[in-house]
Order: structure tokens, then C-alpha cells, then sequence
């Protein structure tokens, strides 16, 4: 079936994850309506991958996962354990949505006034959804909606360490929707700021959907001409600005297609240890999946890793079961102890990135190369693990899970902010060799010292949709 041609359009929208929603959601403040792209993709699968470890939240979506490498021509290969889905908002549906209650300027090539208005919207954009936490600057609390942890870990917070310190992050919930404020009391699916939640708060009869995945992008004259698929369906865009907000693996793959750029190309991450520590006291929650009460930061500048602790939950201890099989006589006993189970991702610095992507025929190749990850995730675990037990929060015994190299669900990095490379944007997000293509996801950003780093995507965002809309 032959593409079909379109008019040319002002601005299309790559993308329905909260990146994209927020540019949309302040772009249509000036404008009266936008074209966006994205796909719904169920049919499409032709093989089912058993290698990559999907977490219990995720259960009965390996089509999406499957589909969302076929539909991109994508292929992780080896040990790599790289995870997407091509429902709308992607991953962000299936996590507890914590946000960072900081944002620090890693960007070497990020301007002052930048930095100052990406802050700015995400202050903005606290206020507008009335989110759970505190916000920071310099100690400085700029936000405050503060929320209750348990007293035994809420004392983490006060206590001055030399090595750790710990702060509540900023949870993906409206504060009016939070009783008591105890976070268990929450109801999760509803109020929850996913993708498909946030769709709901903004004038749907303004966005024009167009139900394809993108399979290309060309130049065409002064505009950008965009090759879609679904299926068995194919339509042509001819657009004069493009803005991506397909998420860092996407973008990537489609901005070196585009740019022919045939030598790898790292994608930046966090790599991740899954913990289970045994806590002194229970933690009662009733949520299904909880977000994380606290985040212990380490200090150091050249070692910047992160862990934090979540209460034990129905998603979290269906995980072990699936993680470990020969545990599933002792079921009932863990959903029993579950309110003593304290769990923890150890996120270690983007310079232990193990993620690279390269063009091989008509395919993009997800590979790795290190073999000492798990060797430096165990290391700062044991740290964490000490410091826990001096602080007396726990007992004296942890488990740990290593999903693979990649399945950690933060990529990033791979178009960064200003460099002098082929792949990079200005401080406007507009790629180097095109100005009419903008790039609004992850994959500008570095995170070195932000673990949690949805909070300053969704503020760029929305500075780029105000920008935009101008």
C-alpha cells in the first residue's frame, strides 16, 4: 500500500508519554489545536521473547514489549535487558512515579537562563497539579506539600552522615487526593499522574491523533517529511517543525537514521540492583505498587549513587516469586511478612552506562559491553546495607536481584544538550543540523546526581511547549 501525501502542517507531536503531554498541555494555552503521533499497536506481534525480565506490574503486556521492538526494526541482542512498550505514556503507567525533590544543572553545555526557566516550570507545573513533597533549591524549600513516612525512617532525614543523605522525593499524586497524609491511602490507578491520567486534564477535542508508529524521517525542502506505519497502513506527514517526545531509545533510533550516522552510539542509563532488606518495624500500605518513602543519596562527587526503600507491596513480593520459582511453596508466608519487607533500587552513575545502539542493515542493534556491573552494583549495596544497620532500620540480612544490563527503565543522553558532536541540541532542543526538529524526551538530558529524573524531562517540556506556541 502506497503512503499516502498530507498538507503540510505547522507542528506535529511525536509521542503521547508525559514528555509529550506536557509540551501539548502548554502548547494548546496559545494555540487552537495539534497533530500528534502515536501508535496503538496490538496485532503486529510475530515472535515472543522470553530473555527479558518483565516486572509484576507489567504482567500481560509482553505484546507491547514485543511489539515495540518489531514496529521500530530494534533488536537487543545478548545480555542486553532494554525494556519498551507502545501504549500510550509507555513505561511511566506501570512505575510509582516518584520525581526527585531537586534538579541539579549536570548539563556542562546548559545555559544559566536555561537551567532557571526549566526550574521554573517544574515549580510551575507542582503548583498546577498540587503534587505530594517538598521541592529544593540550596536547602531553600521552594514547594511545600509534605507528606508522613514512618517515624523510624522520617529520622534518616535529620540524621548528618558523612557519606549519606536522605530525603522524601516528590510523589506523582495530587494532594487532595491523599487522606490522613499517609501515602497507603491513595488510590493508585486513578490518581496517579501516568500518561493516560494526564490525558484525561487536557482538551482532547484540541490534539488530532494520528494512530502510526514513525518509521523515518526525511527532509523535504524547508519541512520535514514523516513516514508512518501501523500494521498493514502507511501515511506520509509533511510537517514544519517536528518535535520528539518518543523516549531516549525511539529518538535515537530515528535521529541517526536520519543523519545516517552509522557508528554506535551510547545510550546513557542507571544501572540497577534490586534489594530486600528486613525491617526492625512494619510498614503498613495498601497500594498495589508503592512509590519510594525515601531516597539515600550518597555525597560524593565522583560516586554519585542512589538508593531508596519501599515497604513491601503486592507487586513488589509477586516479583520475587517470579524472580526466584523455587520460592513459590513460601508464598503465603511472604505476602504474610511483607509489611516488614523493605525493598531498594541501587542506581549507580551514568558513567557505568552499558547501553549502545548501531545500525546493522535495516536493523538497530541494543548491545553490551561491560561484564563488572554487578560487581559495582554489590559494592554500594553493602554500603547501603550498612548504613541501614547502623542506623538501626533493619536486620542484619539482604537479598539482591540483578535484572540485566538495561533493565532500568532510565535512558538518556544519546542527543545531549550543546556538544560539538553530529548528535546534540542547542539550548532550545533543536538539533544541530535541522532547527525545525525539536527534542523534548530524555534524550537530552545527563543525569548524573538526578536518580529520579522524570520531574526535570516534564519541566523542559513544558518550557519547550510555551516557547513553541509563541
Amino acid at each position: 500500500m502506497k503512503a499516502k501525501s498530507s498538507k503540510i502542517l505547522d507542528l506535529v507531536v511525536i509521542g503521547t508519554g508525559l514528555s509529550g503531554l506536557n509540551f501539548i498541555d502548554t502548547y494548546l494555552e496559545k494555540n487552537k489545536n495539534v497533530n500528534v503521533i502515536s501508535p496503538n499497536i496490538n496485532k503486529l506481534i510475530k515472535k515472543k521473547n522470553n530473555s527479558r525480565v518483565l516486572p509484576s506490574q507489567m504482567a500481560g503486556k509482553e505484546i507491547l514489549v514485543e511489539n515495540y521492538f518489531l514496529s521500530n526494526k530494534i533488536e537487543p541482542i545478548n545480555s542486553c535487558k532494554v525494556i519498551g512498550a507502545l501504549n500510550a505514556g509507555g513505561l511511566s503507567d506501570f512505575w510509582g512515579l516518584q520525581l526527585d525533590s531537586y534538579l541539579n544543572k549536570d548539563q556542562n553545555n546548559l545555559k544559566k537562563k536555561t537551567f532557571e526557566l526549566i526550574e521554573n516550570s517544574f515549580l510551575n507545573f507542582l503548583n498546577k497539579y498540587n503534587l505530594i513533597g517538598i521541592f529544593y533549591k540550596k536547602k531553600k524549600i521552594l514547594y511545600n506539600n509534605d507528606y508522613k513516612i514512618p517515624s523510624f525512617l522520617d529520622k534518616l532525614i535529620k540524621i548528618k552522615d558523612s557519606n549519606f543523605e536522605c530525603r522524601k522525593p516528590i510523589l506523582a499524586f495530587n494532594k487532595d487526593k491523599l487522606k490522613n497524609e499517609r501515602q497507603h491511602d491513595l488510590e493508585e490507578k486513578n490518581n496517579k499522574i501516568t500518561a493516560k491520567n494526564f490525558l484525561k486534564t487536557i482538551n482532547k477535542k484540541k490534539i488530532i491523533f494520528h494512530n502510526y508508529y514513525v518509521d523515518q524521517i526525511n527532509t523535504k525542502k524547508k519541512n520535514i517529511e514523516i513516514i508512518c506505519k501501523n500494521e498493514n497502513k502507511k501515511a506520509k506527514f509533511i510537517a514544519k517543525k517536528v518535535v520528539f517526545a518518543t523516549g531516549t531509545i525511539v529518538t535515537t533510533k530515528i535521529i541517526m537514521d536520519f543523519l545516517n550516522i552509522r557508528n554506535e552510539v551510547k545510550i546513557k542509563h542507571h544501572p540497577r540492583l534490586f534489594s530486600m532488606f528486613i525491617s526492625k518495624k512494619s510498614i503498613k500500605s495498601e497500594l498495589k505498587f508503592t512509590p519510594s518513602l525515601i531516597q539515600i543519596i550518597n555525597k560524593s562527587k565522583k560516586d554519585r549513587f542512589v538508593a531508596d526503600l519501599r515497604p513491601g507491596n503486592k507487586h513488589i513480593t509477586d516479583s520475587i516469586i517470579e524472580a526466584f520459582p523455587f520460592m513459590w511453596p513460601f508464598k503465603f508466608l511472604i505476602n504474610f511478612l511483607r509489611s516488614r519487607l523493605l525493598f531498594s533500587n541501587i542506581l549507580l552513575d551514568p558513567s557505568y552506562s552499558d547501553i549502545y545502539m548501531k545500525k546493522k542493515k535495516n536493523k538497530f542493534e541494543l548491545y553490551n559491553k561491560s561484564k563488572n556491573l554487578l560487581k559495582n552494583l554489590k559494592k554500594r549495596n553493602k554500603k547501603i546495607f550498612n548504613f541501614l544497620i547502623s542506623n538501626k532500620i533493619i536486620l542484619p540480612f539482604f537479598k539482591t536481584f540483578y535484572p540485566g544490563s538495561g533493565a532500568d527503565y532510565h535512558y538518556f543522553g544519546s542527543i545531549p544538550f550543546g556538544s560539538n558532536a553530529k548528535l546534540c541540541v542547542n539550548n532550545n532542543c533543536q538539533l544541530k543540523s535541522r532547527k525545525n526538529i525539536y527534542i523534548i524526551d530524555g534524550s537530552v538530558f545527563d543525569f548524573k546526581t538526578n536518580k529520579y529524573p522524570l520531574g526535570l524531562i516534564i519541566a523542559n517540556a513544558r518550557r519547550m511547549g510555551k516557547l513553541l506556541s509563541k
